[in-house]
């Protein structure tokens, strides 16, 4: 709605044409940001500008030297599974002493000697305990290794585990009560499995008591003794795991590392100190590289989109206003692609201006194929230069570090099976005499307190179920391969059935319990990369990676670390089937020695690519770089493509039947950007054939559906005053 009166029909024809284009400037849609047809053009030349910029800040970041954070990283995985291990044991023990003290304490209670010779048993677990009175922590009876008494505290807790420094090394005290004026301190020394330490970097290993002693327990220690306080400065009793470089003014090529992780809550922390040598960080040259390129290639998309879609609309949408308005326009401006092109010679039979020529021109979806083509070959040519790139060499740390990861899952492995041998066993041999049908109850608690099987079963001596608790058995129901021990059903080969067994009654009757695939198969994905159990043929048992059970071990290299460790020992394979470095461990089964007639070895595989070294966070960056810069190219191309190509195709074709001489349908604006404006233009230029040149600047705009257009009213005067008109 305007309020200006229109110009005297004697006004000068230049009078006429501003009134006619302030009158259609009211009508037109403004298209703003992002609607207009440059948008997506600006849009990707900044976001390309933004991650060119990101990429150099990140090389600059990392564009420092010092030890590489695959090292860093590692020790730190290595201790976290130390700690965890010694928690889980110190865990498992406590549990077991608990179970004992839980006969002890039943009336009458044994005497003190008894007593502490069923809490300490054969000195494996817990190698001292002594009586104390509660009150007074007076020691009453003392057996094994002398409990520090003085380092316990006061008041006795009734039931606490408690951080110890002994002369043998850290322990943990687990003080109970016995009864109302008695209580039990049972030592538990901190003892961890041989690790494999790298005797060219001084590895060294320490447990760190609450009180901040450090001990040294595996290995060497790489600084002075006087040295250690402000080695591990902070971390007595720190939570979690973590790991710092430390410079030695002495070493310019070589920096400390210090490694720490937690053992639970008990306020004692393994630490791990190794020399690593320095390596150089992120090329920064590079970075800047790889964004001066980005950028020019971009600019250049930018013009090629640029000079597709947003310069040939914006100059048809100048030449329909012209129209529109009724302005002579003697030479009219060739644009450069096809749609376009139609549409203006739709115009130019409305207004005259000799728009006849029919040279072939590229239509906007192949201009702008073109700058995708253009925009895409950044990201192509980084991508291919990032995966052409040799793989760095491997740290020798990290091939120690793996070695002792590879034998922590192997024992881990090892004692889970033991330990459910250990339990069908202690159900069997304690229920030798009872009734068959009376299993039931019995197999269902030994399944609540074994955690690692699926399903427990009382089986006859011809290998069927008799009674069951948990899942259905996967067994091929067979005789018993003996009279104990952890099998494997071969004939089953969809699946690992694995189990232990234990016949104890003179009938043949024998109790199988079928371990959890899902949690030995946890037990493997303890470690970064790929672990697999392999047998004796170099078929796989378990996969952490997801696989198909009995099948062939795949990958030379590690059928070749395999069956070399079937002989005993760990195995390290430096070098894949291509000669690219590697990182592949191997271990057999050794530990504990039921599981050793398996003759299983665990393999563990790790991918270069997935370490945290310089020459990898380079390629990360490019690879990362690339598939950005390619979605946002393909971001760019459909919005152009589904909002601005398309509409303008549709009006292309409604110019073609135009410029046939069909003048009968009206053109509907559909949108609110710059293809809806030349449309309204066009519309206007329509509408100047059936009404003649009243209608030049003032066709009104269409709303709603494309059926549902207003209808044109005469001017009528106005009531508050004559000389005003309105139009609806």
């Amino acid at each position: 709605m305007y309020d200006d009166a229109p110009p005297a029909a004697d006004a000068p024809p230049a009078q006429l044409i501003a009134w006619r284009r302030r009158a259609l400037e009211q009508q037109l849609p403004a298209a703003a940001f992002p609607a207009g047809s440059s948008a997506p053009s600006l849009v990707y030349l900044c976001v390309t500008m933004i991650v060119a910029a990101a990429a150099v800040l990140g090389f600059a970041v990392y564009d420092r030297s010092g030890v590489p954070k695959a090292v860093h990283d590692s020790q730190r995985e290595l201790v976290a599974t130390v700690a965890r291990g010694i928690s889980v044991g110190s865990a498992r023990a406590a549990d077991d002493l608990d179970r004992v003290l839980v006969d002890v304490r039943k009336p009458p209670l044994p005497a003190d000697a008894d007593v502490l010779a069923k809490l300490i048993g054969n000195r494996e677990t817990w190698t001292g305990a002594a009586l104390l009175q509660t009150a007074t922590r007076q020691s009453q009876a003392a057996s094994g290794t002398p409990v520090p008494l003085d380092q316990l505290p006061t008041p006795l807790p009734a039931d606490a585990t408690v951080a110890v420094s002994t002369t043998d090394g850290p322990a943990l005290v687990r003080i109970a009560a016995l009864d109302a004026q008695r209580s039990v301190a049972v030592l538990y020394p901190l003892l961890m499995r041989n690790l494999r330490l790298n005797p060219g970097a001084q590895h060294g290993v320490f447990v760190i008591t609450p009180d901040g002693r450090p001990a040294l327990i595996q290995g060497v220690s790489a600084v002075g003794e006087t040295h250690l306080p402000k080695l591990f400065e902070g971390l007595a009793g720190a939570r979690g795991s973590r790991s710092r470089a430390i410079k030695v003014t002495e070493w310019p090529d070589r920096q400390l590392v210090v490694s720490s992780a937690a053992i639970g809550d008990t306020g004692v922390v393994v630490a791990s100190v190794v020399v690593a040598p320095v390596s150089r960080g992120t090329s920064v040259g590079y970075g800047l590289l790889l964004g001066l390129s980005l950028l020019g290639v971009s600019l250049l998309a930018f013009l090629l989109m640029r000079a597709f879609l947003p310069a040939p609309i914006q100059a048809l949408l100048r030449q329909a206003k012209s129209d529109a308005c009724g302005a002579v326009t003697p030479v009219r401006q060739p644009l450069r692609t096809r749609e376009t092109f139609r549409i203006a010679q739709a115009l130019a039979v409305f207004s005259g201006g000799g728009l006849r020529g029919a040279r072939w021109r590229l239509s906007t979806v192949q201009g702008l194929a073109v700058a995708a083509l253009v925009a895409l070959a950044w990201p192509a040519v980084a991508t291919a230069t990032a995966l052409q790139a040799p793989r760095p060499p491997v740290p020798d740390q990290l091939f120690f570090d793996e070695e002792s990861r590879a034998e922590a899952v192997s024992g881990v492995f090892g004692n889970a099976l033991d330990s459910g041998l250990q339990t069908v066993s202690r159900i069997s041999l304690a229920n030798a005499r009872t009734e068959p049908g009376k299993f039931g109850p019995i197999l269902k608690q030994g399944l609540a307190d074994e955690y690692r099987f699926r399903g427990m079963y009382l089986v006859d001596r011809n290998g069927a179920v008799v009674s069951s608790a948990g899942r259905e058995s996967l067994r091929t129901p067979q005789p018993l391969p003996g009279e104990a021990g952890i099998r494997i059903d071969r004939s089953v080969s969809r699946l690992p059935v694995i189990y232990a067994f234990r016949i104890a009654k003179d009938d043949g009757y024998g109790v199988v319990g079928e371990f959890d695939i899902d949690y030995l198969l946890g037990v493997m994905r303890r470690v970064d990369g790929r672990a697999r159990v392999v047998d004796s043929q170099l078929r796989t048992i378990l996969d952490s990676s997801g696989y198909r059970a009995m099948q062939p071990l795949e990958g030379d290299a590690a059928r070749a670390v395999a069956i070399e460790a079937m002989a005993g020992g760990t195995v390290r394979g430096q070098r894949s089937a291509g000669g690219q470095p590697s990182l592949q461990v191997a271990t057999a089964l050794t530990s504990p020695p039921s599981v050793v007639h398996l003759e299983w070895v665990v393999v563990i595989e790790r991918n270069p690519v997935s370490l945290q070294l310089p020459q990898v966070i380079m390629n990360r960056w490019t690879l990362l770089m690339a598939g950005a810069v390619t979605g946002i190219v393909a971001l760019a191309f459909v919005w152009q493509y589904f909002i601005f190509v398309r509409p303008l195709r549709r009006l292309a074709v409604t110019a073609d039947r135009i410029r046939t001489g069909e003048f009968d349908e009206p053109i509907p604006p559909q949108r609110h950007d710059d293809v809806g404006a030349i449309a309204m233009c066009l519309e206007i230029c329509r509408q100047v054939r059936h009404t003649g040149s009243a209608r030049f600047g003032g066709a009104i705009r269409l709303r709603g559906s494309e059926d549902d257009f207003t209808a044109v009213h005469p001017r009528f005067p106005s009531q508050r005053g004559a000389g005003r008109t309105t139009k609806v």
